[in-house]
């Protein structure tokens, strides 16, 4: 019986542990959370640039595909280093959807600020 005692404490404290998983740790040549949220939202900025409909009419898709290469080489991030860090976060689902709600809440903001911009500019006639 006094025996029992001991292992039952065990269970018990081990039975209070955090259920909350150890995070993974992150190899260095990927990129943080934040920044790959950011550069999530850049990209998506780029695809939706070279999307577009006037993009496509007048034929101007290799500017834009060029200017999504190079927008690697201004960011200063390699495209092999987005890839590998979407690579990574990607398999986990959680933490990818976390970073794209973060993309998407970067996304909205600019949108706003742009929309209330347009909304200032012709709001003041002088400034046109």
């Amino acid at each position: 019986m006094k025996a029992l005692l001991p292992l039952l404490s065990l269970v018990f404290l081990l039975a209070c542990g955090s259920d909350k998983p150890t995070p993974r740790p992150v190899p260095p040549d990927v990129l943080s959370k934040d920044s790959m949220a950011f550069f999530l939202s850049q990209v998506h900025v780029v695809d939706a640039a070279m999307r577009h409909r006037d993009v496509r009419k007048e034929n101007l898709q290799v500017y834009a595909k060029r200017g999504f290469i190079e927008y690697f080489d201004t960011a200063q991030v390699s495209r092999k280093k987005f890839v590998q860090s979407l690579a990574f976060w990607g398999a986990d689902f959680e933490e990818m959807s976390e970073i794209y709600d973060l993309a998407m809440e970067r996304l909205s903001t600019q949108t706003a600020r742009l929309k209330m911009d347009g909304l200032k500019k012709d709001a003041d006639p002088e400034e046109n």
